[in-house]
């Protein structure tokens, strides 16, 4: 990540943090976790069939490791977008076990976000914005401007859903208008576990079509002076 970013930083819950200047605009935080839910089986091999992949024994990993490659990849790509102002990524421990890395984040990090993008959803194309409708994680609108984007993407098939538990939450809770974005796995935590790579990149397609058409708005000025 250190090529693609200004600078980064590991906090003391082992958290990793960084972000990368683009202008004056809005902060965005990209998120995923970097724990799996089982340890990856040493010597395994990746078996590939189609744009599908699997593994030869054990977990594939690809909760969460197919939203860190999602975001690395937006990271690689975002200078060629028309995207202005900050983006901030954390890549979190221990979401396995009740979020606890991003429960103890350091709040001088997020305070200036005005929106969190967490990419850690099963299947393609949801975009969950709440936990089982139950608690909300953004307004309505948040979301909406995610199937806006999928539609200027050419990809009319991203919907607002409910869904589980995640990271998308605890932010937030911090005031921070979050959705959980899908990274193209299924069968997470068990050993049928895949991910459709095609419908990884198609996320990948999405988050670049929100930042290059300017969808999220500069929130923290209106934050600081209510403050």
């Amino acid at each position: 990540m250190s090529s693609l970013i200004d600078h980064s930083f590991i906090d003391r819950k082992g958290n990793l943090f960084g972000f990368v200047e683009l202008g004056d605009g809005p902060t965005v935080l990209l998120s995923a976790h970097l724990d799996t839910v089982e340890e990856i089986v040493e010597g395994r091999e990746i078996i590939e069939e189609n744009s599908i992949l699997r593994s030869s024994e054990g977990i594939l990993g690809s909760d969460d490791r197919a939203g860190v490659a999602v975001i690395l990849k937006i990271l690689s790509r975002v200078k060629k977008t028309n995207f202005r102002g900050t983006l901030k990524v954390a890549f979190t421990v221990e979401e396995e076990i009740g979020c606890l890395g991003s429960r103890a984040i350091d709040q001088d990090f997020i305070e200036d976000v005005d929106a969190a993008i967490v990419i850690d959803r099963r299947g393609n194309r949801d975009i969950v914005t709440s936990w089982s409708n139950y608690v909300h994680f953004c307004p309505e609108e948040y979301g909406k401007l995610f199937e806006k984007a999928g539609i200027l993407a050419g990809m009319d098939g991203w919907k607002i859903t409910p869904g589980g538990v995640s990271d998308a939450m605890v932010f937030a809770e911090y005031g921070i208008p979050a959705v959980n974005l899908s990274a193209g796995y299924q069968n997470e935590h068990k050993e049928t576990e895949t991910v459709d790579y095609m419908s990884t990149f198609e996320t990948v397609l999405l988050v670049e079509s929100v930042l290059h058409h300017q969808l999220i708005k500069q929130n923290s000025l209106v934050k600081k002076a209510k403050n």
